[in-house]
């Protein structure tokens, strides 16, 4: 799955995920009511949150479908987003107590949501930017719940303004992780093409186990290992790739790599019939990694270091050539017409 498509349904699952908890709380536990209780709002809370845990977790999961990883993200997601929905509709009910907007006791949901996956893929950076996207995602769609949910009735009034905080705190954790990213693959040829991921672990390994992240299945990938490679980021932010043994090996720009070889941004990974692009961010100044692997030395000849205490060398002149040695042009190239060849001398009698 693209990135762009990561944000895009992102931000559709958290509004049908929470749009559904609505449905199933308005059948079993609101009925229709407005008056709510701390117990209703805490359940409530624990409910939606929990759904769009669970859908956010399994729109990370996608470019990994396999249903028992997504069983375990889904889990990981029902667990954190429903312990922060029921702190969430706690902390609302006390703001409410303390003259506060109850749009608050949405952030701690947001937040709680935003950093389950992070946990589930035992990923700091996933944490950060979970955090950050869930808490501005609950902050706006806490701000809009209250106008949202009185505009109309009390029953559309509540599904529209579930609905919009789901696709808020959805839309604003996918656009967080992908803004913030630092590096990602892009696969561009072998099994299906087009589909990207983030880097966001120290250690990400490639190869055609349904385990992996981003396994390469199918044809293209039945001549390379269960775990072929592995990309590595060290401590002050440079991306690496080792080949783990395989029998057909890892390029590199079509280089075969031996040991851990340094990465650059644009350069192609090559595992069997699957080529991959990593891509670094931009704008983050120097580059903090090698030149890729196999790029070829410039053509210009570099100029001789200069004598101890003198003046830098310049480049030694081209010889010149003789004048004399330059033909001449032939007339018909001149331009002239060739003269008439002299008459032949006269007998003398």
């Amino acid at each position: 799955m693209s990135l762009s498509r990561f944000v895009y349904y992102s931000a559709v699952i958290g509004g049908w995920a929470a749009f559904a908890a609505w449905a199933v709380l308005e059948a079993v536990l609101l009925r229709g009511g407005s008056n709510f209780g701390a117990g209703t709002v805490t359940a409530t809370g624990a409910v939606v949150g929990a759904a769009i845990g669970a859908g956010l977790n399994l729109v990370s999961g996608m470019a990994n479908a396999q249903w028992r990883r997504q069983i375990r993200r889904a889990a990981a997601g029902v667990l954190g987003g429903g312990i922060g929905g029921a702190l969430g509709g706690l902390s609302g009910q006390a703001m409410v107590a303390a003259n506060l907007p109850f749009a608050l006791g949405w952030v701690v949901m947001g937040a709680s949501i935003g950093v389950a996956e992070g946990f589930c893929d035992r990923s700091i950076t996933k944490v950060r930017n979970g955090l950050l996207g869930g808490t501005l995602g609950g902050l706006l769609g806490g701000l809009l719940f209250a106008p949202v949910s009185h505009a109309g009735s009390d029953l559309s009034g509540r599904a529209l303004a579930f609905t919009i905080l789901g696709i808020s705190i959805g839309a604003l954790i996918g656009l967080t992780h992908v803004a913030l990213r630092q590096a990602w693959l892009t696969v561009l040829e072998g099994f299906r093409p087009g589909r990207q991921l983030i880097l966001g672990q120290t250690t990400t390994m490639l190869g055609r186990g349904d385990h992996l992240p981003l396994p390469l299945l199918g044809i293209a990938g039945r001549d390379i290992e269960s775990e072929h490679a592995r990309i590595t980021r060290t401590p002050d932010g440079r991306f690496a790739i080792e080949d783990n043994h395989s029998r057909v090996g890892t390029l590199v720009n079509g280089k075969p790599i031996h040991g851990t070889a340094a990465l650059a941004d644009g350069d192609l990974i090559r595992l069997g019939s699957n080529i991959l692009r990593f891509s670094l961010r931009s704008g983050r100044g120097e580059r903090a990694v090698a030149p890729p692997v196999g790029a070829k030395p410039s053509a210009a000849m570099p100029l001789p270091p200069p004598p101890p205490g003198g003046k830098p060398q310049s480049p030694p002149p081209a010889p010149k050539v003789p004048t004399s040695a330059i033909p001449a042009k032939p007339p018909s190239q001149s331009g002239g017409r060739i003269p008439p060849p002299p008459p032949p001398p006269r007998r003398q009698l």
